[in-house]
């Protein structure tokens, strides 16, 4: 790959990257405010704001996240397979996006949608904790990436040897 076409992959792969951390911490602090709160007006705002996070902003950062940094495993000395530590990113961030796009995404949008069907005085039944597991899995997974990336550890798979 170019340098220059590496180099804007790479801004691309980092700033979607960090985006989707930081949408994932307000995706957690929403879900606990809604969990938590006993105003029926603050929570159906912390859902609907999680139902326009799921609808705009999840699906497209996932995926540029995710296919910015195949291209930079493909296209850099690094390779997908090669070494084990990106190959073991790359397994994470494709669960995480595999997740994110069949299993939060919906149920964010359905958090949203029961709103529409509760009065604007009662709170939304929210008997689980899927709104904050969901947001301590994804903020986990991420560190482990970042560190990953930093730490580069392990050394070569077989294939790279």
């Amino acid at each position: 790959m170019p340098q220059p076409v590496r180099r804007t992959v790479l801004v691309l792969h980092v700033m979607t990257a960090v985006g989707w951390l930081g949408v994932t911490f307000a995706d957690l602090a929403l879900g606990a405010t809604a969990l938590t709160t006993d105003s029926p007006e603050l929570q159906h705002s912390m859902l609907n704001a999680l139902g326009v996070i799921a609808d705009v902003v999840l699906i497209p950062i996932a995926w540029i996240a995710f296919a910015t940094g195949l291209l930079l495993a493909l296209g850099t000395k690094w390779g997908l397979v090669r070494h084990k530590w990106v190959l073991t990113k790359f397994l994470l961030t494709t669960v995480v996006v595999l997740l994110t796009t069949f299993s939060l995404v919906p149920e964010l949008q359905s958090r949203r949608d029961a709103v529409e069907t509760t009065a604007a005085d009662q709170l939304v039944t929210l008997d689980d904790m899927a709104l904050v597991s969901a947001g301590i899995v994804s903020t986990s997974v991420y560190t482990i990436c970042v560190l990953l990336s930093v730490v580069k550890p392990w050394g070569r798979t077989r294939w790279g040897r």
